[in-house]
């Protein structure tokens, strides 16, 4: 096919699925409703994967004082706690029933000391933690680490499974589902009687939360015109930064890890009033289902004030239908490694992971940091207001791939950098650790819409899903850079954190372009997005 033969067929191509959402206006109050109930229900997925922060805070311990002593806590841990270990284990007794200072001096065997088995916290802040509540110190303490990976566990699970869902059964009965599931976890995680419960509590949370956060953004993507997809998505990233700043607010009013979880459960709550509001996707309804599809486009073009017959409705309608009936029918993640497609899907998976596995290892850790970890936290997400507004403002004009790449490639150099930068003055370091965050959240952005724009309408939530399935098993080790940061040298992470930024910011230059380009509908027209970048013309030979 010559290159004039390639951009007739894409023209008119984008002619047609245009016609299904432009017809009733493709940005519209009917949109707009429906963005402020994704909106809502996208906050959710902030706060409740960043809430570990606040309820595993780093708090200043020491072994409990034995019953029968009346000492104050000053006392207790001059006389009865060695200096270099006061954490995780106290000096043995002869007799610890003697509650006076100088008794309990003089019955110490010299300097041996014993094991702690239950400890104090400093409760000057905190009221209540899940790190006080179930000791999770000394040789507990890796059991934090534990408590954020099965969170992202959770939402491996629901990356898989309830995209290939919402692909084979809709797209709102599933998110709707997800959204149920993350409201019956989070009351578990509230009347958690033990860590284990407290612990698989949030492995479903993740489930729900992500489940829905990822239904529903497939859906504004399929009610949306190209040409304004961007900043509905900008607002859609946005969601998530709220979702993640209200937590020091909320942790300084409230500071009981379970009074937050409570305050964090009501978007979700609020969202299963939108059941009656909230439609089916009308592309997806195209599969078979022309009738309800019609009546949520008719609905939408009289919200939206557009006067367009059902005829032409139907017209349109019998074209996308048929352009499915020309393929193979089903849905199956096989299907993402089809010879057009398999090289793009592998490409997006590293990227993926690589985004996650660095964002992750960054923002899970900023209680590790130096100064007020509310601060930390606070600055670190304020960071991905611009990254988020710049992102999305970027790709409007410039592209996919480009900006994905350069953003990469600025984490990567602010990766390796942040170490070899002098502690003082301390603002540079900290800058150039804040515009590494900054760049590696714009590339979260980038690449949940660029995935979303590439697969076709059968197997958008399947290959959205699988990348981000993969890009979790990245993100579960992320909370252990702290274990590994303590095992090598502090530079290892950084220098982990650059390499595969390097790697995957050359990957994305081989990705097809997808700016202004309609969403495919069949594995042929998702072929044909840019079909002269270099990934394209690999697939094609594959084929």
């Amino acid at each position: 096919m010559t290159m004039a033969e390639d951009s007739k067929e894409n023209s008119e191509r984008d002619t047609e699925q245009k016609d299904l959402m432009e017809l009733v206006n493709g940005n519209g109050p009917w949109q707009w409703m429906i963005f402020a109930m994704i909106f809502v229900v996208s906050i959710p997925d902030g706060s409740t994967n960043m809430s570990m922060t606040f309820f595993a805070p780093n708090l200043d311990y020491w072994c409990a004082r034995p019953q029968g002593i009346n000492l104050s806590v000053q006392e207790w841990k001059e006389v009865g706690l060695p200096p270099d270990d006061s954490k995780c284990s106290r000096y043995r007794f002869v007799n610890i029933s003697h509650s006076s200072l100088a008794q309990l001096e003089n019955n110490r065997f010299s300097n041996e000391t014993t094991v702690c088995n239950s400890w104090e916290f400093d409760d000057s802040f905190y009221t209540s933690t899940i790190v006080s509540q179930w000791n999770l110190v000394c040789d507990r303490e890796w059991l934090v680490s534990v408590s954020k990976s099965t969170f992202i566990i959770g939402y491996i699970f629901s990356s898989s499974i309830f995209a290939y869902l919402a692909d084979r059964f809709g797209r709102k009965p599933i998110a709707m589902l997800c959204n149920v599931l993350a409201i019956i976890s989070g009351i578990c995680t509230i009347f958690s009687t033990s860590f284990l419960m407290f612990a698989i509590a949030r492995a479903f949370a993740g489930i729900g939360v992500t489940g829905t956060a990822n239904i529903t953004f497939i859906l504004l993507l399929e009610i949306i015109t190209p040409e304004h997809r961007s900043p509905y998505f900008m607002g859609i990233g946005l969601a998530w930064v709220v979702g993640a700043l209200h937590l020091p607010l909320i942790a300084w009013l409230l500071r009981d890890w379970i009074w937050m979880e409570t305050v964090i459960l009501i978007p979700s709550v609020l969202f299963l009033f939108c059941w009656w509001w909230f439609p089916e996707s009308p592309h997806w309804l195209a599969h078979g289902k022309r009738d309800q599809a019609l009546k949520v486009l008719s609905k939408a073009a009289k919200m939206n004030g557009v006067d367009v017959s059902d005829a032409k409705l139907e017209e349109i309608l019998l074209k996308t239908e048929k352009s499915y009936e020309d393929e193979t029918p089903g849905v199956s993640v096989m299907q993402l490694f089809h010879p057009e497609l398999r090289l793009r899907t592998l490409a997006m998976w590293f990227i993926w992971s690589a985004t996650a596995f660095v964002y992750y290892g960054i923002t899970y850790n900023t209680n590790e940091l130096a100064g007020n970890p509310f601060v930390n936290f606070t600055l670190y997400n304020l960071t991905e207001v611009p990254a988020t507004i710049l992102s999305f403002i970027v790709i409007q004009y410039k592209g996919r791939r480009w900006p994905l790449s350069i953003s990469l490639i600025i984490t990567a150099l602010c990766s390796f950098l942040v170490y070899l930068i002098p502690a003082d003055p301390w603002w540079i370091r900290t800058s150039v650790s804040l515009l590494g965050i900054c760049s590696i959240s714009g590339t979260f952005g980038i690449i949940g819409l660029f995935t979303a724009e590439i697969f076709p309408t059968l197997l958008r939530n399947i290959g959205v899903g699988s990348a981000s399935t993969v890009a979790r098993f990245a993100a579960s080790m992320a909370p252990f850079v702290r274990e590994l940061e303590r095992a090598t040298h502090p530079v290892v992470p950084q220098i982990l954190y650059g390499v595969v930024c390097i790697i995957s910011a050359g990957l994305s230059l081989l990705l097809p372009e997808t700016m202004n380009c309609s969403i495919p509908d069949t594995i042929k027209e998702a072929a044909k997005i840019s079909s002269l970048t270099l990934l394209a013309n690999l697939d094609a030979k594959d084929s």
